[in-house]
């Protein structure tokens, strides 16, 4: 079932590029596959724009359930450019959406997850902040993670800024800054890069 609201109307990040990252998961809700974001799961419902009902990063909303008939959520904030780097304002915006969503009753204790799609990677978002989130979801604790994190040698310096300013955003918004916090939302979010604007785009030919 899909829900919906314009995003030429009511879309912040602009309405193509929205509309195409909509459309990838109509597409994948009408072929019952698994959601993108989500593995292991299969497509049940999309909505967009649905911050008054409590989803913070709002421009698409999937629901999805595994094979135990467990649900699953996916809130992707849509941003055709985002840097990450410490003086962007589009990723600090994104951290508060992140906040917000976490003070959801069944946040912590379901599989939600929160997500940035946006037009183009780099080679800090391959090797750096996309290998941050892999970690912080391999690694079983928070101590082993931000021990790693800080050790010499371990990571890249680009790895050590990402955690340092998710960390400085989480605080500029009143959040948990401890270890297991950002640890635990590190955990939660994704990087999802839908390439519509790249010649001979793998997204739009899939």
């Amino acid at each position: 079932m899909a829900e919906t609201t314009s995003p030429a109307s009511s879309g912040p990040a602009g309405p193509h590029f929205e509309g195409q990252v909509g459309a990838h998961y109509l597409l994948s809700l009408l072929v019952q596959t698994e959601a993108r974001g989500l593995p292991g799961a299969l497509m049940r419902r999309v909505k967009f724009q649905r911050a008054p009902e409590g989803h913070p990063l709002d421009d698409v909303i999937v629901t999805a359930r595994n094979a135990k008939g467990e649900q699953a959520v996916l809130e992707i904030q849509v941003k055709r450019t985002i840097g990450f780097a410490p003086s962007d304002e589009v990723f600090r915006s994104v951290v508060g959406q992140m906040v917000e969503a976490t003070k959801g009753n069944s946040f912590w204790s379901s599989r939600h997850e929160l997500a940035v799609a946006t037009a183009k990677s780099s080679a800090k978002i391959d090797r750096a902040y996309q290998e941050v989130i892999n970690q912080a979801r391999q690694i079983g604790d928070a101590k082993t993670f931000i021990e790693r994190i800080n050790r010499e040698g371990s990571v890249n310096n680009d790895m050590r800024t990402f955690v340092d300013t998710f960390r400085k955003h989480l605080a500029h918004f009143g959040s948990a800054t401890d270890d297991e916090f950002v640890w635990k939302l590190l955990g939660r979010f994704q990087i999802l890069i839908f390439d519509f604007v790249a010649t001979g785009s793998q997204s739009e030919e899939l």
